[in-house]
């Protein structure tokens, strides 16, 4: 017992952590902290040593990281946590780091330097802290390497962390440095140790010459050379990957960069600084930008660097530009330190408050009063706090402090806000208390009118778990890795692959509805109506599915047999609140519309006038959207003018949108106008009509644009 009581604190500390979100789970974060710990152990006992043995010193500090380790391990492997790259975080970072802290407080010792533990500690703490903030001030980059702490990955609340070959080609790094600093003290005793010191000096030298190429480092730079696509505004610089934009989905980008940059300038009355530009970085996909900045599904602006700048992947734009362009505004009357604010629900409240773009379908407001009971003065100072923010799910703290902020915005002079920002002082920069602020804005959720849509989607964004949540925050299961190396070859443009991918993932989880209903998909796409039909049984829940098997069914043997399974499932399908479903039945209402359907949407077929007016109007909705999303104008062109007298659907809004928006960019304006005129007419909903209000803005703001680009 005697022999095991010096062991017990350290396991003890362990047991411990299980009680810490994250640092419990035997991953990246956990290691992280054992390898910043023995790190500094290391270097502390190694300066300060009487002894000869630095390298068995420094094995029983590793001893003591993985005592304490011992329990976060069995955990893991009992909750179904454990991963490889746990184990292999856990092996790659307290390792290295340890004996790096060994050899400099070995190093500090053997040269008879005075106070050689507090130097040491210096030491370690300029590699530490000091490497990381001249990086962080210094690259766009949200991903960093350290010789102490490993590595932190960029954003770890929209994807899995996995070992990387930049970490191990970093960690090799570590280990030069190992080598070097340990046989520096004695370079010059014989042959040998010269020959190591040399070989190490020139490993060093040409690894170093190469961190961007590795992914250690992204300066802009080299960023803006792999990207390799440029174009030039009023007050943007964009780069862009030229084998995934086209010069007209750059010119288009131009423009909403620019419209969304004037409009949020009027909204925070900011006067911009003459002949300042923006650097917009404008990826192919989200999996190419993680690899070069660190962030996938998350766009970003870093704030905290001089050049105003803003990363976002391709999928993403459409959803996020006007949120990122408000945070490179907000620069103008951020802090000193890093251009932003303390209060990081002002951050993002104030761009989600100024976007609204948390739903397609209800208002900040809506999604927030649906919810009851609403956030209290302390639930909301919580949740503008940096701990408090995170706490919750991103989609629940960016959409609550977006309608408080919308509030603010909208009920006070804008200059309070900005001196909230900057400050972080939200009491002080309003001179009122937030209780009462807080009740101010209950009374405008109070007054927001509600339906069951809005209760939907407010359940929905609710109901999610931030990643301090979770039970298995890292584990991530083999469907799921094979689910987004199917999206990704589909980003990549890369058919072929993605449904190879997708065939080995229906091998695995061919009972999983939606794997299940995107193989069919696929199935039917390649022309493969036979195999589309089998695979899809009687006992399949899903009322797509089944759908699907209709579709095949009428490619493969006409309309009687199609139609007979379609009527078996035809209430279901009226009584379904699915928006999918909608206009299922009246798409094959009979066998001509069925016909032009599943042309359009397995043959590419695009109809011409005559064929056009052939068809039902949910069909022609479907062939102008098909058109949009095809980038064939002279089709949209086509129909939009057939259609213009049509009556109009709130159902279609979207089409409606993006025609319109379409249109107009294409300088379109008076068919773009006829469109607007035929939507005032209908009775929409409360986030319809700020979308309405928005596109009414570009087309008037494309007119000015168009005539200062001629």
């Amino acid at each position: 017992m005697k022999k095991a009581s010096p062991y017990i604190p350290y396991i003890l500390f362990g047991i411990a952590l299980l009680f810490v979100p994250l640092l419990r789970d035997f991953h990246f974060e956990s290691a992280m902290l054992a390898g910043t710990i023995g790190c500094f152990w290391a270097g502390i006992q190694a300066a300060d040593s009487t002894s000869k043995q630095d390298f068995f010193d420094s094995l029983r500090i590793l001893g003591v990281m993985y005592l304490a380790a011992i329990p976060l391990f069995i955990f893991a492997l009992i909750s179904g946590c454990l991963t490889i790259d746990g184990v292999g975080f856990w092996i790659f970072i307290p390792l290295p780091s340890v004996f790096l802290g060994a050899a400099i407080g070995r190093l500090v010792r053997k040269l008879w330097i005075p106070f050689p533990k507090t130097v040491t500690v210096f030491i370690l703490m300029f590699c530490a802290v000091g490497i990381w903030l001249i990086e962080f001030f210094s690259f766009p980059q949200v991903y960093f390497y350290n010789h102490v702490w490993g590595v932190w990955p960029g954003p770890i609340f929209d994807e899995a962390v996995i070992l990387t070959g930049s970490f191990f080609y970093f960690r090799w790094l570590t280990f030069l440095w190992i080598v070097l600093l340990w046989v520096l003290p004695e370079w010059s005793k014989n042959l040998q140790t010269k020959l190591i010191t040399a070989l190490a000096l020139i490993s060093l030298l040409f690894s170093y010459l190469n961190l961007d190429e590795a992914g250690i480092i992204s300066p802009q730079e080299a960023i803006q050379q792999q990207l390799g696509g440029f174009h030039q505004t009023t007050h943007f610089d964009l780069y862009y990957d030229e084998k995934f934009y086209s010069e007209d989905e750059v010119e288009y980008w131009s423009a909403r960069h620019e419209f969304y940059f004037r409009e949020i300038l009027e909204q925070l009355d900011i006067e911009w600084p003459k002949g300042q530009k923006v650097d917009s970085y404008l990826y192919a996909h989200a999996w190419q930008k993680k690899k070069i900045t660190g962030a996938k599904f998350t766009s970003y602006v870093p704030i905290w660097l001089e050049q105003d700048q803003l990363h976002i992947a391709k999928q993403q734009l459409n959803g996020v530009l006007k949120h990122e362009l408000v945070h490179v505004i907000s620069k103008q009357f951020g802090n000193a330190l890093f251009n932003g604010s303390w209060n990081i629900g002002l951050i993002e409240g104030l761009a989600e408050g100024i976007a609204e773009d948390a739903s397609a379908r209800s208002t900040l407001n809506q999604i927030v009063a649906a919810e009851r009971p609403w956030p209290s003065a302390e639930d909301m100072q919580s949740a503008l706090s940096f701990w408090g923010f995170y706490e919750s799910a991103g989609s629940i703290s960016y959409t609550t402090t977006g309608s408080f902020i919308a509030y603010l915005l909208d009920e006070y002079p804008v200059d309070d806000l900005k001196e909230a920002y900057r400050s972080s002082n939200i009491e002080a920069a309003y001179s009122q208390p937030l209780e009462k602020l807080i009740s101010e804005w209950h009374q405008q959720l109070e007054d927001t009118q509600l339906d069951t849509v809005d209760r939907q989607i407010s359940e929905l964004i609710f109901a999610q778990r931030s990643l301090f949540q979770k039970e298995c925050p890292h584990s991530i299961t083999k469907e799921m890795r094979l689910w987004d190396t199917y999206r990704y070859h589909l980003a990549e443009e890369d058919t072929g692959a993605a449904y190879k991918t997708l065939g080995q993932l229906y091998t695995l989880d061919s009972k999983n509805a939606l794997v299940k209903d995107a193989w069919t998909r696929a199935q039917l796409d390649m022309g493969d109506f036979d195999s589309a039909s089998k695979t899809i049984r009687p006992e399949d829940s899903l009322l797509t599915l089944q759908v699907l098997k209709a579709d095949a069914m009428f490619l493969q043997s006409g309309y009687q047999k199609a139609d007979s399974l379609l009527q078996t499932i035809s209430d279901d399908i009226r009584s379904s609140n699915s928006r999918t479903l909608r206009f299922t039945l009246e798409m094959r209402e009979d066998s001509l519309q069925w016909h032009y359907h599943t042309a359009r949407r397995y043959l590419n077929w695009n109809p011409d006038s005559v064929g056009f007016l052939d068809l039902n109007l949910p069909n022609q909705m479907l062939t102008l959207n098909k058109a949009l999303q095809d980038g064939r104008h002279e089709l949209v062109l086509l129909y939009a003018e057939l259609l213009k007298n049509h009556s109009p659907s709130s159902d279609w809004f979207d089409v409606y949108e993006d025609v319109i928006d379409r249109l107009a960019y294409r300088g379109n304006y008076e068919l773009a106008e006829t469109w607007i005129m035929n939507i005032d007419s209908l009775n929409l909903r409360l986030r319809y009509e700020e979308r309405i209000k928005e596109v009414i803005k570009w087309v008037d703001f494309l007119k000015t644009y168009n005539e200062i680009a001629d």
